[in-house]
């Protein structure tokens, strides 16, 4: 029948014969795939014009059409072409498809109800020794033995409408058969369309090659079904999911579909790692056999509703009307334990001594899998048994992680946040680096902070887990009610801001909106940062440093740029140092570069200029237009002179590499801030860069003040009470301050003492990095499981030796750190699973050490070094047939050295190092 006469752009015919030609040589699955490159890149070939008439026809009632049908799916390793190997695991079904209508609208021939039945399923799997080319064996299986019930499908001018099959049917045969009814769905003209099949509501595109062959591209597909999906928020973070489908129709003489073969590809990649994923590759061929007439149950009805109620009706069946669109199968598990059986084999990799290794992180991806699948009294039960007491710590981090209702209500369940600080906090900690909070674990958490708590330090770490949480809930694709508890939970820090009586106070909100990075907070930040009170000024400049570049209009930049000349008032040196920072890196203008160096030619603050200077020649390294900038107005002797920039401070302000990728670049910039010798403030931001995101993986801090008894005779007193401490910031949310001493009584007790002499651990845990969980329908009926978690096992800890004999000091901060990244693409049904798990690992340690002579002059020298490690990486492949003892088990390893190195800081720096040590 004539349906529509389409003008398109025709391939010569030698394409098509080229491709046809390799029959013999290739695997079919290769030669489909030439003859869809071929029909897809006509670039490729020599183009005509030309009109051909669109011919459909529809099945003809009273005749049966046999096909014959398989197909197949692999998962490896990403491969350069989607090709079967000796490395893939897999499987293949064969089957026979007998299509027949059962019933025709009567005045509209092209609308149907088609009656699908399989017949003589098989399973084949990928073997070691399997027969050349795909090495596919054939092996018994349940699907030979379930009941074969047919598929009723409602078809309409090449669209498949509901889909009806009898009630209690197998579910992994409906969607196979959901598969096979998919590929009836085309469109004979050349047409981009968004359509809904068996992968769900997709983008397609036809292609009218020639009168009888046909190309159909799928992409952007969308699932219809409701099924678990997250994601992590953070670009960095995230996975890469890609993937496309593509088919060829070819209609015989009578326009009836002869041949369908399709071939679709999905990857799951690790944004920062793209050389580690895993690929699934699903594979369709259904050709027709023969057709042959029958005498077939006619059902009656004017329209298709009335036709089933007729069918279910004859069949004495209940029919179920669904979708075409699959639903996932139940995963059955494979070699399974219990949520306790795992902790006890975690045991000893969850002690502390073992935090900041690489079993620590192993065994928190592996249990985090566990506990979200788990219900409220089996965690309870974990995580109140008193075995488990030791690692408590531990088992909150994954609790916390998982960010389930079950393990935040068993976690809440345990802890008391009226006693001690320890437990409470190290969960308020981690869950504040959740990354898909719910609506219900965050409004627990907001009743809890309206409630209040005694510990001052606890209150402080719930104030700055709420706003974190806030801030990952509206960076997610977030709904009304998502919305509305943002936007209550800013409301209550910003009124609890406004009525702060101490300084404090001021503090621990000024943080918070550190971590809540909201647009209209930037007033505020700007309000304290332009202010008299030191410490508030300096915690809202760094608050404003890590605000995205998009919430700083001219008006908020013009402020900053007030601050940094000190038009109005004066400005401690480390807001002055922030602001130009942040006005270096939003776009600066030649007339502010050049005040910069302005202020450098007064020379009235040595050790400011020294980090501005630094500063500047360190973005300018990486940055386009500020170099151009730089490099014109250097040109005028007034700046390019050694009054501007011999800086001799011992401040310093530069970024080093830590690792290059082809898929990412990480990197360190360290602001170290020296008066009167001695470290007021340092600063080391460890990023992470990918194509198109930068994160900011850690920031660590370290600050001093009223420390000038250690200064010598040229020490100012900076009119502070003796402290320090440290600030540690962990993908961008801000932990509350760790303070070593306040007042110099406690500081002379702790030199006295030796109470830091010893390694001390300030922090330690496992937080979660990236985490998707992604259900993928395959075109074949069958559906794809991508998941992707990553964790980071940290341990920091220090230790300080003061002589006040000798007059020196010495200090050593230890950053160690062990990261996992586990990925798992699995295919489950009732009669095959298949799975691909990769598994990339490093342990790292960072040592920053200081050493201090306050003898005569006072000298100070700084080092940091990376120790030796390696990369390591894991890959695991599983194929097995559930009822049976089959099992085949595929195994590889590599390991990649990384060198250690120490890096160069400044050569002031190296200058008074080499004089101290040479002594």
């Amino acid at each position: 029948m004539l349906v529509s006469a389409v003008t398109t752009p025709v391939l010569m015919v030698h394409c098509r014969v080229t491709a046809f030609l390799t029959l013999g040589m290739a695997s079919l699955s290769w030669v489909l795939w030439a003859v869809l490159q071929c029909a897809l890149a006509p670039a490729h070939a020599f183009v005509l014009l030309s009109s051909y008439p669109a011919y459909t026809r529809q099945f003809e009632v009273g005749t049966l059409y046999v096909y014959e049908y398989e197909t197949s799916v692999l998962l490896n390793e990403p491969q350069p072409l989607p090709v079967s190997t000796a490395k893939d695991v897999g499987f293949k079904v064969e089957l026979t498809a007998e299509v027949t209508p059962v019933w025709q609208h009567p005045t509209n021939n092209n609308e149907q109800i088609l009656q699908l039945t399989v017949v003589t399923p098989k399973l084949s799997v990928k073997a070691r020794q399997g027969p050349s080319p795909q090495g596919f064996v054939h092996k018994s299986s349940r699907v030979e033995s379930f009941p074969l019930q047919p598929l009723f499908v409602h078809w309409n001018n090449g669209e498949i409408g509901d889909v009806y099959h009898i009630e209690g049917g197998e579910l992994s045969v409906i969607n196979v058969m959901k598969g096979i009814a998919s590929l009836f769905q085309y469109q004979a003209k050349t047409i981009k369309q968004t359509e809904v099949d068996v992968s769900g509501k997709c983008e397609v595109t036809y292609k009218l090659v020639d009168s009888s062959h046909i190309t159909k591209l799928k992409q952007n597909c969308q699932n219809v079904v409701s099924v678990p999906y997250f994601n992590q928020t953070n670009k960095v973070l995230d996975a890469e999911v890609s993937g496309q489908a593509t088919t060829t129709y070819v209609l015989n003489a009578d326009k009836i579909l002869q041949k369908a073969t399709s071939m679709e590809t999905h990857f799951l990649r690790v944004k920062a790692r793209k050389q580690t994923g895993a690929e699934v590759i699903s594979r369709q061929v259904l050709q027709l056999k023969e057709n042959r007439k029958v005498a077939t149950k006619k059902y009656t009805g004017k329209v298709a509703a009335e036709a089933v109620k007729s069918i279910g009706t004859q069949l004495r069946k209940t029919l179920v009307t669904e979708q075409l669109a699959t639903s996932p199968d139940a995963k059955e598990c494979i070699t399974c334990k219990s949520l306790k059986d795992l902790v006890i084999n975690f045991h000893n990799t969850l002690s502390p001594k073992n935090q900041g290794t690489q079993g620590a992180a192993i065994a928190f991806t592996r249990l985090l899998r566990k506990m979200r699948e788990s219900d409220l009294e089996t965690i309870k039960a974990v995580l109140k048994d008193k075995k488990n007491a030791k690692i408590l710590p531990q088992l909150l981090d994954i609790a916390a992680a998982a960010q389930t209702l079950p393990a935040h209500r068993a976690a809440m369940s345990t802890l008391k946040f009226n006693g001690s600080l320890e437990l409470p906090e190290r969960y308020l900690i981690s869950l504040s680096l959740a990354t898909h909070p719910s609506g219900p674990i965050v409004k627990d958490v907001i009743n809890l902070f309206k409630k209040g708590v005694q510990n001052e330090k606890l209150s402080e770490t719930l104030v700055l887990t709420l706003s974190s949480l806030a801030h990952t809930m509206s960076n997610m694709q977030t709904n009304a009610s998502a919305t509305r508890i943002v936007s209550v939970v800013k409301k209550l820090l910003v009124e609890r801001l406004q009525n702060c009586e101490t300084e404090d106070c001021q503090l621990m909100y000024i943080r918070s909106l550190k971590n809540l990075q909201a647009k209209d907070s930037v007033d505020i930040l700007l309000g304290f940062a332009e202010g008299e009170a030191r410490k508030p000024a300096i915690a809202a400049t760094r608050a404003l440093q890590i605000m995205p570049s998009n919430y700083l209009n001219s008006e908020a930049l013009k402020r900053l740029e007030r601050i940094f000349l000190e038009l109005g008032r004066q400005h401690d040196s480390s807001v002055r140092a922030m602001a130009a920072d942040i006005l270096l890196q939003n776009k600066p203008t030649e007339e502010f570069v050049k005040s910069l160096l302005d202020v450098l030619s007064s020379q009235s603050a040595r050790e400011l200029n020294t980090v501005l200077l630094g500063r500047l020649w360190d973005l300018a390294s990486s940055n386009d237009n500020l170099q151009k900038i730089l490099h014109k107005i250097l040109k005028d002797a007034k700046y390019a002179n050694y009054n501007v920039l011999g800086q001799g401070g011992l401040s310093s302000a530069f970024s080093r590499p830590l690792s290059q990728d082809k898929s990412a670049n990480s990197s360190f910039s360290n602001i170290l801030e020296i008066q009167s010798g001695l470290l007021k403030r340092s600063t080391v931001d460890v990023f992470v860069d990918v194509d198109d995101a930068s994160m900011r993986l850690l920031s660590f801090g370290m600050f001093a003040g009223g420390l000038s008894v250690f200064g010598g005779e040229d020490a100012v007193d900076d009119g502070e009470e003796a402290n320090a401490g440290i600030e540690i910031t962990l993908l961008n949310t801000q932990l509350r301050p760790y303070v070593f001493f306040t007042g110099q009584g406690e500081l002379m007790g702790h030199v006295w003492s030796g109470t830091g002499s010893e390694r001390t651990t300030a922090l330690q845990g496992t937080l979660l990095l990236q985490d998707h969980l992604q259900i993928v329908p395959l075109q074949n009926g069958l559906n794809a499981e991508l998941l992707l978690n990553g964790a980071l096992s940290y341990d920091l800890a220090g230790q300080i030796q003061v002589s006040l004999w000798n007059r020196n000091a010495h200090s050593l901060v230890e950053v160690g750190a062990a990261m996992v990244i586990q990925g798992v693409a699995r295919v489950d049904s009732s009669f095959i699973q298949t799975l691909i798990e990769f598994n990339v690992g490093t342990q790292a340690q960072l040592n920053f050490m200081s050493d201090l002579e306050f003898y005569d002059d006072v000298m100070m020298c700084l080092k940091m070094v990376q120790p030796n490690t390696e990369v390591v990486n894991n890959v695991r492949k599983l194929e097995r047939i559930p009822g049976t003892n089959y099992m085949l088990k595929k195994y590889k390893k590599r390991l990649s050295p990384v060198p250690g190195k120490t890096y160069v800081m400044n050569k002031k720096n190296t200058e008074i190092c080499s004089k101290m040590f040479n002594k």
